[in-house]
């Protein structure tokens, strides 16, 4: 799977939620595997066999429902613009530490997961999962960050920038404070985009 195709999945899972997330990443899957002629778009509210799709004024509702989470400093996030993309594998003994931990933290607030496995196999928490592939990983940590698992990142789903979040079975208290810490950081970035000065050239 390439970059443009594990965003467009990022995005596509952002949209959508409950029973029809292990058919939205069966369909992901056989895109990458070139079985079907479909274009990634074009899964953006597909019926999926097995799911109930809700009417599209419903499901637009459900897209758009902003869903909040106040941080330390007062500012809240619209988590629906949120995503935590979990790099694990089926042996590691941390991730079936972190992975009760990530999934009821996941539950509590509405921040979903978009969880990526180095050995192509999930777990308990995470049975559905897409394969790791070297672009995956070559995107994900070119910035230093070692390869190991569990790792997890924070992405915007609308511009698709990417904060590292922690490596290891972290507990509910530290994943939570970290997750603060990003989200405030990213705030303070957006914010200070709006505030740049006008390029040379416009009035």
């Amino acid at each position: 799977m390439n970059i443009p195709l594990l965003k467009t999945a990022i995005l596509m899972v952002a949209m959508l939620s409950g029973p029809a997330l292990a058919g939205t990443l069966d369909d992901i899957r056989a895109l990458e595997a070139g079985k079907t002629g479909r274009t990634a778009p074009a899964l953006n509210g597909l019926a999926l066999p097995g799911s109930q799709t809700p009417a599209p004024a419903e499901r637009a509702a459900q897209d758009t429902a902003p869903v909040w989470l106040p941080l330390s400093d007062g500012r809240q996030v619209n988590l629906q613009d949120w995503k935590v993309v979990l790099f694990m594998q089926s042996t590691c003994q941390y991730c079936r530490q972190f992975a009760p931990v990530l999934k009821s933290l996941s539950q509590q607030t509405g921040l979903s997961v978009f969880p990526v496995s180095l050995d192509g196999k999930g777990d308990a928490e995470f049975p559905d999962v897409l394969p790791a592939t070297p672009d995956v990983m070559v995107e994900y940590f070119q910035s230093g960050v070692p390869v190991a698992t569990p790792t997890t990142f924070l992405t915007n789903v609308n511009t698709m920038e990417t904060w590292p979040l922690l490596q290891g079975a972290a507990g509910a208290g530290e994943f939570r404070s970290r997750l603060d810490e990003v989200l405030r950081m990213a705030l303070d970035r957006q914010a200070g985009k709006s505030l740049s000065p006008p390029s040379q050239g416009q009035h």
